[in-house]
């Protein structure tokens, strides 16, 4: 899923880039069998500009629609810290390029402070080994399941996730808000 809210809504990945690259593999083999400098070479290059430029306007095209449901729906909008740069170091390199977390991240932000809400950052390792009642639930990746002995919440992983992330948000602004301010 490209994200998973607190309410439980899953928002799927579109995957633009995976769905593209056969029409890229042939734009860049006519590139490649074109001469070098010629017309026919140069008219190849600009097909190929535009089949990269029709994915990066497609993804940013759902960028911003989801934004603007996430920031019309909630007053304060906590997001998982992410180490892209790490992610995508490792074999899943490609689709965490496909997803474009870190252009989501930021167009996010930038619309929950333009709608004058409240756009947190939260530092969230541990979220997917913990409950939302506090108590530690240990589970290997594979688990896509959540059940608490404690409190007996039974929900998926990523949903279980979602409200730490919340919870921890709250944690963020509330210590961020000046002491004894109110808001009328």
């Amino acid at each position: 899923a490209f994200a998973t809210l607190s309410d439980g809504t899953r928002i799927e990945n579109p995957r633009y880039f995976k769905t593209a690259q056969a029409r890229l593999r042939r734009a860049q083999r006519k590139v490649a069998r074109r001469k070098g400098g010629s017309h026919r070479r140069r008219k190849a290059v600009r097909a190929l500009q535009r089949a990269h430029l029709h994915i990066r306007n497609q993804r940013r095209d759902f960028h911003h629609k989801v934004a603007r449901q996430i920031v019309n729906r909630f007053g304060l909008i906590a997001v998982e810290d992410l180490n892209i740069k790490g992610l995508a170091a490792g074999m899943l390199a490609k689709a965490v390029h496909d997803v474009g977390w870190g252009l989501f991240l930021a167009i996010l932000l930038a619309k929950a402070a333009e709608a004058v809400r409240i756009g947190v950052k939260v530092y969230a390792p541990g979220t997917s080994q913990e409950c939302p009642c506090g108590a530690p639930v240990p589970k290997r990746l594979g688990d896509r399941w959540h059940c608490c002995l404690a409190c007996g919440l039974s929900i998926p992983r990523d949903h279980a996730s979602a409200l730490c992330i919340k919870a921890r948000g709250h944690r963020v602004y509330a210590s961020t808000w000046p002491n004894g301010a109110s808001v009328a």
